[in-house]
């Protein structure tokens, strides 16, 4: 007896292709499941996720519309650019590095339509829109076979040395910005429309084998990924899930189709053949028996099926879905299956693929007469007057007859619709930047540090746009409004809005129950959250609105993108005075330190007007604001709690509480230091010439009251001031009866 070589066969037909097509027809033969995995090196899902560079790389093809790495095959060293900014009115000049490259990714060994979205480090760099998110040049082409030689390649290179790349889809990126991703190129990925719509299977079965096998498979796929050492191991990919049976078709269809692919499981317009007749009860003169089933033991048959995938709903993350059966069975089958599909579609071919290996668990093997015409693989036969209808899955030949290895034929698997979980999508936002938002804030301590003295001013920017905004670069300004100085660049968007109505005045020593504020965020995508009691004195939601900074323990959305504020701590910072000055269309701003940007003091002059400017990528010309009296870090704190009277001598004693500017937190319940160099006030009595003295109490001699009563006043007016290093506080303001 000889096993039938399709292997030689199929080299002898049609060279190297043809002998792998042979070989996978053998293998399968030989084999009770189709393309059962020895070591498979072929696409693997993790692969599509990484981009390289290395010679030698696999270029996929590319089918319908997937999201692939590429490779990078043509760069330029990093070209550095300089920028002298600054100087002038005793400022430093500084000098800007930046830095872009030019270079060129691979994308597919098949003619491809378009680029969609990319990534780039897994962010959005170019949005459905086609709008780029970093600045850059971009083309693309196509991969024919006529394509032209790219300029900017060819004027780097030897002009007579330059490849067009022709049969390969190519990206060409020219200066792009590598600001955003630390001056490297970053790691790209790429939405490739190869073809309109989906895919089908049958499509992809005949360009990966050359023509070589037909397919009646109709399975559409949102794309397919067909990459491998070689044809065989993509097959292997496509086998492995889906139940295939391959037969040759007549050798006079050379160069044509060799073999034909169908689904295994029975189609009920199928040609049944009856061997029943055939069937040898002897050969050689020896007796053989008639075909008798076999069934594998069920504990030998997976009880799960898993699949992996891409999710096109998921931004082609790797999806997975599993199928389960009852039964005592151990066994798992984990498989990959470089395709985009639905979470519904990779349930469906889980679940068919799981229920055809149980199915096909029957065995059985015939001798037949070898008369006529051959019985293929893949053809479906009865061997008697029963119900029980077979598939041919291998044949021997032997000197009189030919002996068949069959499968029990298969049922379709009709799937119910049910519900099925794809997962919670990790999805990068695909959004415009538009206009950026600025807001300046003076605040009167270090954001990172609210409870230690500061000796410079805490001037810090925030900006935002729209929702696909994500950062800007920051500049002084000139008098006549022109940048100058570099500041740096605000990293992320703050949480910012409007007040549409002001809120009222409040008392700072009382959490503030009464009013309410209506802030209109900047964009649909900011939200504010409530805060507890152990939160907001952990420093839970502090804002500034207008001057005034204060926190929020309540925020209730009502409805596009407003937010009603409530239960407030007011006037926090030494900032009460603010409490009482609110007007319509104030600025909002949370004080979240990770996406505030402090300006640095050598870009301004404390209490004297500053102007800023953000530029960010949506912005035709730069956003500027001006601050007037920056430095409120640096000025004291007015005194409080005043308290007045007249002794037995008619004298009026007047005293008052300082406050420290290191005065947030009252740790251990111990006073806190002063935090300037020496205790001085200057207090102002009627209309006299203010006087300055260290002690926090002031006596008004009897006849200098009495000397105000004869003037005719009812009341005496008073100011008082903490004198500090670096400024002078607001005044402590009121009146005495007298």
């Amino acid at each position: 007896m000889a096993t039938l070589v399709l292997t030689a066969v199929g080299t002898a037909l049609g060279g190297p292709i043809g002998g792998a097509l042979g070989g996978l027809l053998g293998r399968q033969f030989d084999q009770n499941v189709l393309f059962k995995p020895k070591g498979v090196e072929g696409p693997r899902l993790q692969e599509l996720a990484v981009q390289t560079s290395s010679y030698g790389s696999q270029i996929p093809r590319i089918f319908g519309r997937m999201r692939v790495a590429g490779t990078v095959i043509w760069a330029t060293d990093l070209k550095e650019t300089r920028e002298r900014r600054g100087g002038g009115k005793g400022r430093p000049k500084s000098t800007i590095y930046s830095y872009s490259a030019c270079f060129a990714v691979a994308l597919s060994s098949r003619t491809i339509k378009n680029i969609g979205r990319i990534w780039a480090d897994g962010k959005i760099f170019r949005g459905s829109a086609g709008d780029f998110k970093t600045e850059t040049g971009f083309r693309f082409y196509r991969g024919q076979e006529d394509q032209a030689v790219d300029g900017l390649i060819a004027s780097a290179e030897a002009a007579s040395g330059t490849p067009a790349y022709r049969g390969l889809a190519l990206a060409v990126f020219e200066d792009m910005d590598l600001t955003d991703y630390g001056n490297r190129i970053p790691s790209l990925t790429f939405e490739v429309i190869a073809d309109d719509g989906t895919v089908s299977l049958a499509v992809i079965i005949d360009d990966v084998s050359g023509q070589k096998i037909s397919a009646s498979v109709d399975e559409p796929l949102h794309g397919f990924a067909a990459g491998g050492q070689n044809r065989r191991e993509v097959l292997d990919a496509i086998g492995d899930n889906f139940s295939l049976s391959f037969q040759m078709t007549s050798f006079r269809s050379w160069p044509s189709h060799m073999m034909e692919a169908a689904a295994r499981d029975l189609d009920p317009d199928a040609v049944i053949l009856p061997i029943g007749d055939n069937i040898l009860s002897r050969q050689n003169g020896q007796p053989v028996d008639r075909a008798e089933s076999r069934i594998l033991p069920e504990t030998k048959l997976p009880r799960q099926y898993t699949l992996r995938y891409y999710d096109p709903a998921r931004d082609y993350q790797s999806g997975l879905q599993n199928a389960f059966r009852p039964g005592m069975s151990r066994v798992v089958l984990d498989r990959d299956f470089p395709a985009a599909i639905s979470a519904a579609q990779a349930k469906n071919i889980a679940q068919t693929k799981l229920w055809s290996l149980y199915q096909e668990r029957v065995t059985a093997q015939a001798h037949i007469a070898r008369t006529g015409e051959p019985v293929m693989p893949g053809t479906f036969v009865r061997t008697d007057d029963g119900d029980d209808i077979w598939l041919v899955r291998n044949c021997e030949l032997n000197h009189g007859s030919i002996a068949l290895g069959l499968s029990k034929a298969t049922s379709s698997l009709v799937t119910a619709d049910r519900p099925t979980d794809n997962g919670r999508p990790v999805k990068e936002m695909d959004a415009l930047a538009g206009v950026t938002r600025l807001a300046l804030i003076d605040l009167p301590f270090a954001l990172d540090a609210p409870i230690q003295v500061s000796d410079v001013p805490r001037l810090y920017a925030a900006a935002a746009g729209d929702i696909g905004w994500r950062n800007a670069q920051l500049f002084a300004t000139g008098p006549n409004g022109s940048n100058t100085d570099l500041i740096g660049q605000i990293a992320a968007p703050a949480i910012i809005g409007t007040a549409p109505a002001p809120i009222g005045p409040s008392g700072a020593h009382i959490i503030d129950r009464k009013n309410r504020l209506v802030v209109q965020m900047h964009n649909r995508n900011m939200v504010l959250n409530d805060a507890d009691r152990a939160q907001l004195s952990a420093g839970y939601n502090i804002a500034a609105i207008g001057a005034e900074i204060f926190q929020f323990g309540f925020a209730k959305p009502i409805g596009d993108g407003r937010f009603l504020l409530s239960y407030f701590l007011r006037g926090l910072g030494g900032t009460e005075k603010e409490m009482d000055r609110h007007s319509a269309g104030e600025n909002f701003v949370l004080l979240d330190g990770s996406s505030l940007t402090e300006i640095d003091p050598r870009h301004y002059v404390p209490s004297q007007p500053a102007g800023i400017a953000a530029i960010g990528r949506g912005d035709e010309e730069a956003v500027s604001q001006v601050i007037d009296d920056p430095g409120r870090a640096l000025k004291p704190w007015s005194p409080v709690h005043p308290r007045f009277a007249f002794n037995r001598l008619d004298d009026l004693e007047i005293s008052w509480t300082r406050r420290s500017r290191a005065g947030l937190a009252w740790p251990d319940n111990i006073e806190t230091p002063l935090a300037e160099e020496t205790e001085q006030y200057r207090i102002t009595i009627g209309s006299n010439a203010p006087v300055e003295q260290a002690q926090p109490s002031v006596v008004i001699p009897a006849d200098q009251v009495q000397d105000y009563r004869d003037t005719g006043a009812a009341m005496l007016p008073i100011k008082v001031q903490q004198v500090g290093r670096h400024d002078i506080s607001d005044p402590l303001s009121f009146t005495v009866k007298i």
